[in-house]
């Protein structure tokens, strides 16, 4: 394999693009407005205390909306939960409260709301906010998890949709690798 050194923005995207992440679609409630957006910035940051760590930009509304309740569900998707991701990343159009129309969502007083076939849903406080370039990076605490039925979690790499599925669940079998355990994922 042959790696050539390239610098510039359009290089560091296209690498991004080849990042495989879960998808979540991350909600807020402020001012009697919900909000929502789809993210793939967002991971654990620690179990003691339960803690996750996401990275928004300060230009979009949902960011406003979480900074202002200081609240958010952290929606994790499910396989098949493409046309989701996509109608709340905006590329059809839909904004503000028509992106919440035509799916199953709990919606609660003052708080975010929560997909209710979402392969896990996360409520959390915003504990601290850093900002750094155009997003600001937020550290949360976890308040609730909400397990789906369906473990397997919608990921998204080279532009394009796909799922990490256990491999019982796929039928696949992992080469001669001792230290890989029953529980191992694989991404297909």
């Amino acid at each position: 394999m042959s790696v050539a050194a390239t610098t510039g923005v359009d290089a560091f995207r296209e690498s991004m693009a080849r990042l495989a992440a879960t998808v979540h679609i991350v909600t807020a409630q402020a001012h009697g407005q919900r909000h929502g957006m789809t993210m793939t910035a967002a991971c654990s940051l620690s179990v003691e205390p339960m803690s996750m760590i996401l990275s928004i930009h300060r230009g979009s509304a949902t960011h406003d909306a979480i900074l202002a309740s200081r609240r958010l569900c952290l929606n994790m998707l499910a396989p098949g939960d493409g046309d989701l991701a996509t109608r709340f990343s905006g590329a059809l159009g839909h904004r503000g409260e028509d992106r919440f129309v035509d799916h199953d969502w709990i919606f609660v007083s003052d708080a975010p709301p929560m997909l209710r076939n979402a392969a896990a849903a996360l409520q959390c406080d915003v504990v601290e906010v850093h900002e750094f370039g155009t997003h600001n990076v937020l550290l949360c605490a976890v308040r609730e998890v909400h397990l789906g039925t369906d473990s397997a979690a919608l990921v998204y790499a080279n532009r394009r949709y796909g799922a990490v599925h256990h491999p019982v669940e796929t039928g696949i079998r992992h080469a001669a690798r001792p230290d890989w355990g029953r529980d191992r994922a694989s991404i297909l």
